[in-house]
């Protein structure tokens, strides 16, 4: 997302919709974030403005934003279609959408349902459902998309004072011994990658994340989504923090036939990918 709020000027308004503590530096931009969610935790980032509201019924006047990012959080909206026409009104138009889902036919989100007995997550989406609901009834017209890969973040150890809010099925994670389970996610991870490798499997894919402009075109929705254009995904993902990363930007670690990395937001050994993606495949 940060392709589209780093170039906006300080006159320009990007919405944080179900922003919690932050979807992303708010220092990439020079622009005003405006964060709105049903509650902030203590850890918020700092915003030009933190407003507490629903997403079916975004508090700001029509063609007043430049931007909308929703990050990972159409999924727990309960009438996602309502939030959509919402984001429609309140977006310029050229403005832009940047939205990131789970989708829901991948392993990851399927394990995440089930330990988590749902984990909040109302909405599943596939690829085509998510550019279906985001055009149907609005002037938003999808334009790219990109692969999300997983990193199986929410297997890690969990926060003692959290592990009692945690379903039954997924308090093992609190039994496990930390370096253990730590070590298997890392294998895990690395695993599942090799697997999409040789047998052209999807177990390490999360989701996807569309961009989507305000404007007017006239063309069928299957003509718009047969030209979609797809990015490259970031295949080598953080066990620990879920930070992805392109691999030339990182350090690589060889000992013996293993290439290892250290994420550079958290400083966690990792894995290094053996996946490899390209624009426009599958």
């Amino acid at each position: 997302m940060e392709h589209l709020v780093r170039p906006l000027s300080p006159a320009s308004v990007v919405l944080d919709l179900g922003a919690g503590p932050g979807s992303f530096s708010y220092a990439e931009t020079q622009a005003r974030v405006l964060a709105l969610d049903v509650d902030f935790p203590g850890a918020a980032q700092d915003a030009w403005a933190r407003v507490l509201g629903d997403s079916g019924a975004i508090p700001l006047g029509e063609e007043t934003v430049d931007v909308v990012v929703c990050n990972h959080t159409l999924e727990h909206f309960p009438d996602c279609r309502q939030a959509i026409r919402e984001i429609d009104r309140v977006l310029r138009p050229g403005g832009s959408l940047w939205v990131a889902v789970p989708d829901g036919g991948c392993l990851d989100d399927r394990l995440y349902r089930y330990l988590f007995l749902g984990g909040g997550h109302v909405n599943r989406f596939s690829l085509a459902s998510l550019v279906e609901a985001i055009e149907t009834s609005t002037r938003l017209r999808a334009r790219s998309c990109k692969k999300l890969f997983t990193g199986f973040v929410y297997l890690n150890p969990p926060d003692p004072e959290k592990v009692q809010y945690y379903p039954p099925r997924a308090q093992f994670l609190a039994r496990m011994p930390s370096r253990v389970l730590r070590t298997l996610l890392r294998w895990l991870n690395y695993g599942v990658r090799v697997l999409d490798r040789l047998l052209r499997t999807r177990l390490s894919q999360y989701g996807w994340a569309v961009v989507a402009r305000r404007e007017d075109d006239s063309s069928s929705p299957a003509t718009r989504l047969s030209r979609l254009g797809v990015e490259s995904g970031d295949t080598n993902v953080c066990f620990s923090c879920g930070d992805g990363h392109v691999e030339q930007t990182l350090k690589p670690d060889r000992i013996l036939f293993l290439t290892f990395y250290r994420c550079p937001n958290c400083g966690t050994r990792n894995l290094m990918s053996p996946l490899r993606e390209f624009p426009g495949s599958d």
